[in-house]
């Protein structure tokens, strides 16, 4: 029978959404900040860094 302490949370092994994708992340806000999310220019940044994100295991 395994206790608490041995068992791991699968939280705790996922890092946190502030800690990656932070070049993904950068660019995406920043095209989004000149551009505005309607624009379409975004698009492929958007794309990139909701792949990134899929990567870590976070939905988007």
């Amino acid at each position: 029978m395994s206790s608490p302490a041995d068992t791991k949370n699968p939280q705790e092994a996922k890092p946190k959404p502030c800690c990656v994708c932070k070049p993904e992340k950068e660019a995406r806000d920043t095209c989004l900040l000149f551009n505005g999310q309607d624009s379409g220019k975004c698009d492929e940044l958007i794309a990139k860094y909701k792949k990134c994100m899929e990567g870590y295991g976070f939905s988007t």
